[in-house]
């Protein structure tokens, strides 16, 4: 009979057999992998701290205010400026040690399309995340005076806005000169929403409102080539439709109307243009003004006036430059602000019976 130590030993695997058997399925020894990726860690930590140290160093240096003022600096931006020229200028006037950097941030912060355009007032060196915080959310420097002109304002209106808004510009010892050289840029001034320094004068606004239409208009210089008419013809005609119709579609529609009519040697014959004469209405206007001695009389003169009645918007220059062809030959705002068409002059009197009063 066997001994129970015997038929035990049967049943389950000796312990060295069992050892025999783990050792041959257990895995290659992996200390030399371990030690390896030990030893590159190691290497990257040493090479990547110093660089670290370095960056945080530089970008602290390049990030701190930078220089001194003897006095505030004014910065003016405009919306044609491109992102590297506002951090060119801004580094150049010693705000900040770094244009790259400062590029950089205001990518972060948005980019170029959130900065808004306004003259910024610096009364000390900023860091860098301060002048890129302050281009993107309209912070001056000061409180702005808000200045709002609407499409189709004259020269005339312009004034009556800047001296309401900033009356003490009357007592400049320029006032007068200034208004000469905004009555100059006629048509010129493109209309807007503007912000300036409390002190801005008249002649800080009207550069920035010429430089602002430069940069609108610019876009168009192909297709005002390509319509046959000069830059001043353009303009000129769209001031004219800014006061005499209400709608972009109406303008377009106009703008065919009023070519043809000077293309085939008739008289223009519009109201707008005696107003910016005397400053009458339509409705105001008398035969007595009808005749008014003026080459701004359209009634009496062929073609365009000597120059813009209006400073126009971006749908009136664009109706100017690609106008909607039709074969009317007649049109009249009514009292509704509706633009009414007609072909015969007998349709034209009765649209003015029925919706002018």
């Amino acid at each position: 009979m066997p001994d129970q130590n015997s038929e035990t030993n049967t049943e389950n695997p000796s312990s060295s057999t069992l050892d025999s058997t783990l050792s041959a399925s257990a895995p290659a020894e992996s200390t030399p992998v371990v030690s390896h990726a030990f030893f590159i860690s190691r290497i990257l930590k040493i090479t990547l701290i110093p660089i670290i140290l370095i960056l945080l160093v530089l970008g602290y240096f390049l990030s701190a205010p930078f220089g001194s003022f003897s006095k505030p600096l004014m910065l003016e931006i405009t919306s044609g400026d491109s992102l590297k020229t506002i951090t060119m200028e801004i580094k150049k006037a010693g705000v900040v040690r770094s244009a790259d950097l400062l590029r950089l941030m205001i990518s972060i912060d948005g980019g170029q399309n959130h900065i808004k355009a306004g003259v910024y007032e610096f009364d000390k060196p900023a860091n860098i995340f301060n002048v890129a915080y302050r281009l993107s959310h309209q912070d001056y420097g000061y409180t702005p005076v808000k200045l709002t002109f609407p499409e189709g304002i004259n020269s005339k209106g312009i004034l009556n806005i800047i001296d309401s808004k900033l009356p003490d510009l009357k007592n400049s010892p320029t006032y007068e000169m200034d208004k000469s050289v905004l009555f100059s840029k006629e048509g010129y001034l493109f209309p807007d929403t503007y912000f300036f320094p409390p002190n801005a004068d008249i002649k800080t606004i009207v550069n920035r409102m010429d430089a602002e239409f430069k940069v609108k208009i610019k876009k168009y210089d192909g297709a005002i080539l390509a319509s046959g008419h000069t830059n001043a013809e353009i303009i000129t005609m769209a001031s004219i439709l800014e006061e005499e119709v209400k709608t972009a579609e109406d303008k377009k529609m106009v703008a065919d109307l009023l070519w043809r009519r000077i293309k085939n040697g008739m008289m223009l014959q519009v109201d707008s243009t005696l107003g910016y004469i005397n400053g009458k209405k339509s409705a105001d206007l008398t035969m007595e003004d009808l005749a008014t001695d003026s080459l701004y009389n359209t009634y009496k003169n062929k073609g365009l006036p000597p120059g813009p009645i209006s400073n126009p918007g971006i749908d009136a220059i664009e109706a100017a430059i690609s106008p909607t062809s039709n074969d009317y030959v007649f049109f009249l705002t009514g009292d509704d602000g509706k633009t009414y068409f007609s072909k015969t002059y007998a349709e034209h009197l009765k649209f003015k019976r029925l919706y002018i009063r």
